[in-house]
Formats: C-alpha cells, structure tokens, sequence
C-alpha cells in the first residue's frame, strides 16, 4: 500500500476516531458510552499498525490533518450524531489531541 493511500486510511480512522471521543464526551445516551469505548480501542490498534509503516514529515502530518478533518465532519453528520449538541470549538480541539497522541 503507497504512502498516500496510508494518509488517507490513518486520517479516516483519527476522524472517526475524534467523532467518537466528542460523542462520548456530549452523549445524551449514556448507554452508549461502553460500545464507543471500545470503537476508539479498535481504531487506536488499526492507527499503531498504519503509522509504524513510514515515517512521517510536517507535510504528512499536515496532509493527514487536513484529511482527518474532512472525515470527521463526515462522521459528525451520521444519523447517530445529529442529536448532540457540543460547541464547534470542540472538533479542533478534539483532533488535536488524537493527532498529537499517534506523532
């Protein structure tokens, strides 16, 4: 698998990932919280495999952000998201802190 391929796997994974983490944080539905939990477990394993495969520069990083971004807003606009209410802020913040915590 190219280098640009992983980029793209990696950023979809962190947005999914960060989607997951707001939810849990602003979740109207507490019951939910175990099975999110263990969605972000299984998205942090599939992260580790991908990100040990090459080296990552400040524009791969950058280009991963970016495209992290776009998949969260993806993410953020599923059936099972539209009834929580965070501040926008929030998204930044929230991918920040998954991107520093794989580089």
């Amino acid at each position: 698998m190219g280098k640009d391929r992983t980029i793209k796997l990696i950023a979809n994974l962190i947005g999914k990932s960060t989607a997951h983490k707001i939810l849990i944080k602003y979740t109207n539905m507490p019951e939910s919280i175990n099975h999110m939990s263990s969605e972000i477990d299984n998205y942090r394993g599939q992260l580790s495999e991908y990100i040990t495969q090459y080296n990552w520069n400040t524009y791969d990083k950058q280009k991963i952000k970016k495209e992290a971004e776009k998949s969260l807003n993806r993410e953020l606009k599923e059936n099972h998201f539209t009834n929580v209410i965070f501040p926008s802020s929030v998204k930044i913040k929230f991918l920040n802190e998954a991107i520093r915590e794989f580089f």
